[in-house]
């Protein structure tokens, strides 16, 4: 046809294009980074791999698959399964939000390998309701203590007008049951609830520290046994949904999803006898306290154990009590990696403990950045890593060639294969940044309220019926009058949808191409 002949010319162009950019790809080989663990970073991993991928001259494909504190310990330790044809090498590096546990600890130093924890970020788990706000005491906010915290998850204070709340929330008049919900799976937030309620208050909170209540995947019942009350639910979407549509309720999510699905965050007894709900000061104070107080929480030499370390109940006027570590679980012996794997990996990692990079892109994800004290650490920790001896270190387009000084443009040095440069970017994520700016510049006053949208439809269902009214006078100005409606209210339902478009691109990722990568092409899988 005609108009299919008019599109040759443009679509030859296409293909040429794409034959130049894979031809391109091809010529040089590809490195592949492979991570995997704990869910809870898994935004900032992404984010902080596709600015790394953008940032380099060489292809380079890096991943993470989130899949557990748990999981990602066992692919660090090695193979499980004798018929899975797996190898621990195929994990560049492991993640959890708990430290390498002592079990799996312990088989690594049986087979003579040494691993280091890197920390990466500082969280916190909150504990949220959903009391009505004309129902909670005289300061606005409800306030706990972890025994009694343990004893609604025991099952042992079953209502909120319970003497032992009543008495800590002066003016209190919620007179309802308590509604208990928690976590259906194993979580790195149920690890860190009930090791701080096992820890503050062992003779409230029975149980126990455990990720999992209830059987484990075979069926069998765990040790600790099953939630003593609540209602399960899958993940913090699913604990958030239950507090949104349940009034009355409690339940512990991570403070980062927390805060951004505008939760109400109960106000705990912290170690210095203050009610304080989780603010990024109160999270950063538990670790700057840690880090300056010795090796209680991060061992001087970061190849020790760090099982039974944490960060629950640290000493400090606004600290927040249920504060938990991100660590990144690196070997500490790469010399028998692909060298070019390796410095891929050496290169993420420090790209993510960075003030400068991955710091930020932590607190835009739900974390709080770590303090200075413990970057250092973090670099420290790096820095006690074996290399392999051919391999080709990445360096930074910046004042010093590290990823920890301001960016600068260094004439020449910048266009070497190594080099990682902020100046290139990814059209996607130029793209993605240009949308938030223009979503942030909406005036929210020009948004028409509840209210008025509601005044619009009835004054539209009163013209509707003004015309029905009149049908039998003038059928032609009846049939204008319907159309001139008709137009007007698609107009408000299109209006209306490019608002919701608008709204949601905020929280949109705009994909990259992806490059197909033949086996030839590919360097470090292992």
């Amino acid at each position: 046809p005609k108009g299919a002949a008019c599109l040759l010319p443009a679509f030859r162009k296409m293909l040429s294009l794409v034959a130049n950019a894979l031809a391109h790809d091809a010529s040089k080989p590809v490195t592949v980074m492979a991570g995997s663990g704990t869910t809870n970073p898994r935004r900032m991993f992404w984010e902080t791999m596709e600015l790394m991928q953008c940032m380099a001259k060489e292809p380079l494909h890096l991943t993470y698959r989130a899949v557990g504190s748990s999981t990602g310990q066992k692919e660090f330790v090695g193979p499980d399964d004798k018929v899975v044809k797996y190898d621990s090498k195929m994990q560049a590096f492991g993640a959890g939000d708990i430290p390498m546990s002592e079990d799996n600890f312990n088989a690594l130093k049986e087979a003579n390998r040494t691993m280091l924890h890197v920390p990466i970020a500082i969280g916190a788990i909150g504990v949220f309701h959903s009391i009505p706000k004309d129902e909670l005491g005289d300061d606005g906010e409800l306030n706990l203590d972890a025994c009694t915290l343990g004893e609604i998850y025991m099952g042992t204070i079953t209502r909120w007008d319970d003497e032992r709340i009543v008495k800590q929330n002066p003016g209190m008049t919620a007179a309802s049951k308590i509604y208990v919900a928690h976590r259906i799976k194993g979580s790195s937030s149920t690890s860190g609830f009930t090791e701080y309620l096992e820890q503050t208050a062992p003779t409230c909170w029975t149980l126990g520290g455990h990720k999992e209540f209830g059987k484990d995947k075979f069926g069998k019942a765990l040790p600790q046994g099953d939630w003593p009350t609540g209602e399960p639910k899958e993940g913090s979407g699913g604990m958030s949904e239950y507090l949104e549509k349940r009034a009355y309720a409690i339940a512990y999510i991570d403070y980062g999803h927390g805060d951004d699905a505008g939760l109400t965050a109960i106000a705990l007894k912290n170690q210095d006898g203050h009610y304080v709900v989780p603010t990024p000061k109160g999270i950063e104070d538990a670790a700057t306290f840690a880090i300056k107080e010795g090796d209680d929480v991060y061992p001087k030499d970061p190849t020790d154990s760090f099982h039974g370390r944490n960060l629950y109940g640290i000493e400090g006027k606004d600290t927040y009590p249920i504060v938990m570590t991100t660590y990144i679980y690196l070997a500490q012996d790469y010399t028998k990696r692909a060298a070019d794997t390796a410095a891929a990996t050496k290169a993420f990692v420090e790209m993510v403990i960075s003030p400068k990079i991955g710091q930020p892109i932590a607190v835009e994800n739900g974390f709080v950045a770590m303090p200075q004290d413990l970057v250092e650490y973090s670099k420290a920790a790096l820095a006690k890593v074996a290399w392999p001896a051919d391999m080709q270190e990445y360096f930074f387009e910046t004042e010093d060639k590290t990823a920890f000084t301001k960016e600068t443009t260094r004439k020449e040095e910048g266009m070497l294969p190594r080099f990682l440069s902020r100046k290139r970017k990814c059209y996607g994520d130029y793209e993605r940044k240009q949308i938030l700016e223009a979503v942030e510049d909406i005036d929210p006053d020009t948004f028409a309220t509840s209210e008025e949208l509601d005044a619009a439809k009835a004054q539209i269902g009163a013209l509707q019926k003004q015309i029905d009214d009149n049908d039998g006078d003038d059928d032609q100005t009846a049939a204008f009058a319907k159309a001139g409606l008709g137009l007007g209210v698609t107009g408000f339902v299109f209006g209306a949808a490019a608002l919701a478009v608008a709204l949601t691109k905020k929280h949109a990722v705009v994909a990259k191409p992806s490059v197909k990568v033949s086996e030839a092409t590919v360097v470090g899988g292992v």
